[in-house]
């Protein structure tokens, strides 16, 4: 988590999870999370889901599988335009 939180930083001005839903049974929960964000390099702003499944073990979170629903839309809007001269 706190290397996940770490990246965004460095690649998002601005990183909000603005709505989220929670589904757990036993030591597994499945969170999907709308963010608005706005990408550092460029500026941009976006909107996007992400799904994540979270292991829990003894109370600690152990392991994120994020999933990401349009990884395209995120790249180019972290991406500074390159020069076509």
């Amino acid at each position: 988590m706190t290397q996940f939180f770490r990246v965004m930083g460095e690649v998002g001005e601005s990183f909000d999870m603005v709505e989220q839903e929670f589904l757990a049974t036993g030591g597994t929960a499945v969170v999907l999370t709308q963010v608005r964000a706005r990408a550092r390099a460029t500026g941009r702003e976006l909107s996007f889901p992400i799904l994540q499944a979270i292991t829990v073990e003894e109370g600690l979170i152990t392991e994120v599988r994020p999933f990401y629903w349009d990884t395209r839309a995120i790249a180019d809007a972290c991406a500074m335009p390159t020069s076509t001269d």
